[in-house]
């Protein structure tokens, strides 16, 4: 059995219910495509204790993002952010002159697209992780 079967067989012998185990995994999934890159597992497991979640899913979820799939993800966030915010960012950085300041300001413009994007494309990829979640687990428990 590879890597990947073991933890999902893992996480269908969570012990507790399928709403609790999909809503842990869709909380992971949200946490995975949130901008806040390496505080994720922090975020999954004070998550966890705070709200006393099964920890296995949401940290299952948040690493949804991996340093194989993060560009592809926040690559793609950011392109929904620009579509939805409707922001024009054109960077021009003078390379020769370089400046804290001219760095922030071009940063500052692609922030905005980028926060509302991780965010959009979270909460539809979470609604589809409690989703795909819930009813494989009915399936597969037979509940």
């Amino acid at each position: 059995m590879n890597k990947l079967q073991y933890r999902i067989k893992k996480l269908f012998e969570v012990n507790r219910t399928a709403s609790i185990i999909a809503l842990s995994s869709a909380i992971g999934v949200f946490i995975g495509f949130s901008p806040y890159l390496g505080l994720h597992t922090v975020l999954a497991i004070a998550i966890a204790y705070v709200f006393n979640l099964p920890i296995y899913p949401l940290i299952l979820g948040a690493y949804i993002t991996n340093p194989i799939t993060f560009i592809f993800i926040y690559a793609f966030c950011y392109k929904v952010g620009l579509w939805l915010t409707d922001i024009n960012t054109k960077i021009s950085i003078d390379w020769n002159h370089l400046t804290w300041h001219d760095l922030f300001t071009n940063v500052k413009g692609m922030l905005i697209p980028f926060f509302v994007g991780t965010h959009v494309v979270g909460v539809i990829a979470s609604i589809m992780a409690y989703c795909l979640v819930y009813f494989v687990l009915k399936k597969y428990r037979g509940w």
